[in-house]
């Protein structure tokens, strides 16, 4: 049976979750998570898909993007789980496949709401009692957004934009409203 493509709209946000077996830790060394950051930003620059925010859990990660055309997701994804999948299995002696199944999208339709999808990526290593300080967790587009870490080449939400006039303000607000329950 073939799958039914995804509908998939350029210029919508979307939340995007790619889970790992539940058998295996996919992310188990910190060059593999650098290389899939790598990954990431070289395949959604070359497929024009706007990253806003991600983060990587031992089994799973999670994004936050914008597709600039209507194949940008898809392609972007295609790429990265070939090559990631390529890189595991050579390093841990397999040859099947790494993820439970395609990934997962949800269509972001309201600008209030994306804040509210970044800020569970975000709050993730926190809530799943990887980390106590989210400062402390580097898989994640945390410390970017509240100025720890330079930008590099995230697009803020149009919604993270209204949170203050300077990026101190975006930066502070940011930061209180992540960690609010």
């Amino acid at each position: 049976m073939v799958r039914q493509a995804r509908q998939i709209h350029s210029g919508q946000t979307y939340f995007v979750v790619l889970r790992g077996l539940p058998t295996l830790t996919i992310f188990d060394r910190d060059d593999f998570k650098l290389a899939f950051l790598a990954w990431l930003r070289d395949a959604s620059k070359h497929y024009k898909l706007v990253l806003h925010a991600y983060v990587i859990l031992p089994n799973q990660t999670q994004l936050l993007v914008t597709p600039s055309e209507f194949d940008s997701l898809a392609r972007t994804m295609q790429s990265l789980c070939r090559r990631y999948t390529q890189l595991f299995n050579q390093a841990h002696l397999r040859k099947s496949s790494i993820w439970a199944g395609r990934y997962y999208s949800h269509l972001i339709e309201q600008d209030s709401d994306a804040l509210v999808f970044h800020k569970k990526i975000e709050q993730s290593p926190l809530l799943e009692h990887i980390v106590t300080r989210l400062e402390d967790y580097p898989w994640s587009s945390y410390k970017m957004h509240i100025g720890l870490e330079p930008n590099y080449g995230l697009q803020n939400l149009a919604a993270f934009w209204s949170l203050g006039n300077t990026p101190f303000e975006r930066q502070q607000k940011w930061e209180r409203l992540v960690h609010e329950r």
